[in-house]
């Protein structure tokens, strides 16, 4: 198995312990399995190995709290986030697969460490409901993405902005990040991005993280919003910013 994942026992029982807590935190805030996933794991497997990884765990998180959450979603908005996606995705696909694999692991961290730092501070960005706000976040929630599989921050930033609901903040991620992934898998096949390699360690990795995603959901009460969504950002610049310091060091 340890062969085959091209990984040793111990990274393998971290990373398998990696995704389940972030698959916890995506299963009760609805965002921020890439970019745990990213956080935890950068140091081990190079962004641009674990970016299609993200993206197939995506998929199949979101395919399990997709049931349910559909009538509170903001699909209009979602639609229109993913029409900049498709312009913003190739672009930061395109940079990740072309420069240093060093400096691609140490500006995903940077970026994760950034945009949750701004979350944290619930920074609220100049921006209104229309629809030409929304595709340009979209371009760049797509190219963050592309970059180091966290356009989930961009977009929760988005949705901060404009003051939604819990549930509703909550159930429209659920639908952006799923019609994202779908995208963003048709992307990566055509860089060549979808190895045997990535779709094994993928497969390794899904129950661990669809168990957190479950345990998650389980836990899930808007009215506890203001409490867990600070520990998980807390959280996330706490592992993003132990590895850009390893990897900086």
């Amino acid at each position: 198995m340890t062969e085959l994942l091209d990984l040793t026992l111990a990274q393998l029982a971290f990373a398998l312990a990696a995704v389940f807590l972030a698959g916890v935190v995506r299963g009760f805030a609805g965002f921020a399995l890439s970019a745990l996933t990213m956080a935890s794991l950068a140091s081990i497997i190079p962004p641009v190995d674990l970016i299609p990884i993200c993206t197939l765990l995506e998929l199949a998180s979101a395919a399990l709290l997709m049931r349910g959450g559909l009538s509170q979603a903001n699909t209009s908005m979602a639609l229109t986030l993913q029409a900049g996606a498709l312009i913003g995705v190739p672009a930061g696909l395109y940079l990740t697969t072309t420069i240093d694999p060093e400096m691609s692991k140490t500006v995903a961290l940077g970026l994760i460490v950034c945009l949750a730092l701004l979350q944290l501070a619930r920074v609220r960005l100049p921006l209104g409901p229309s629809r030409a706000p929304a595709f340009f976040t979209g371009i760049a929630s797509g190219f963050v993405t592309g970059l180091a599989s966290i356009g989930g921050l961009v977009i929760a930033l988005y949705t901060l902005a404009l003051q939604m609901p819990p549930q509703k903040m909550r159930a429209t991620l659920i639908v952006i990040i799923f019609i994202g992934g779908a995208l963003t898998f048709c992307w990566q096949l055509l860089y060549g991005m979808m190895t045997p390699l990535a779709l094994s360690r993928a497969a390794a990795f899904v129950a661990p993280m669809a168990a957190g995603v479950l345990l998650g959901r389980a836990f899930f009460r808007p009215e506890y919003e203001r409490h867990y969504r600070p520990f998980c950002l807390t959280l996330l610049v706490g592992l993003a910013a132990f590895g850009l310091l390893k990897t900086l060091l």
